[in-house]
């Protein structure tokens, strides 16, 4: 394998990973009273949710929003970048409250937006897809900006 084709499968892979770490810290807060407080030997959901918002977490998220597609080609990144988003919009205000850094994310987000953005261009996107991928862009942007 070529440098370039390593880098796309950890790029795959980190992305599969964050995807997890995101339903993992969804699940704790929407199902926090199933947690309990941490008493019981377990972790409790803020933990549980601090533990997926750290440095390491929230870099990994913004990272995979700049996957470039002549790495793992167009449609792998456009993948990678969407399973990024819905992780930046369930990590964000953690992220953001972890790093004291209130736009933590938006400028990513918003380029991402940009390149999808590109009705006309050429990039054989779906009309409806591209309209989906433009309103996570947007939802992911609402939740930052709160």
């Amino acid at each position: 394998r070529t440098d370039a084709s390593l880098v796309g499968l950890d790029r795959k892979l980190a992305s599969k990973v964050l995807s997890l770490g995101e339903d993992v810290a969804t699940d704790a807060a929407l199902h926090a009273e199933d947690y309990g407080d941490g008493g019981g030997g377990g972790p409790s959901p803020g933990t549980i949710v601090g533990s997926f918002t750290t440095e390491a977490w929230c870099d990994l998220a913004l990272r995979m929003l700049s996957t470039p597609g002549d790495w793992i080609g167009d449609v792998a990144a456009r993948g990678v970048k969407e399973r990024a988003l819905r992780s930046a919009s369930a990590l964000g205000p953690g992220c953001a409250a972890s790093t004291g850094d209130d736009s933590w994310g938006l400028e990513e987000v918003i380029r991402v937006r940009s390149e999808w953005n590109r009705e006309g261009s050429g990039d054989g996107l779906d009309p409806s897809y591209r309209r989906e991928l433009l309103e996570l862009a947007d939802g992911v942007l609402h939740v930052l900006r709160r």
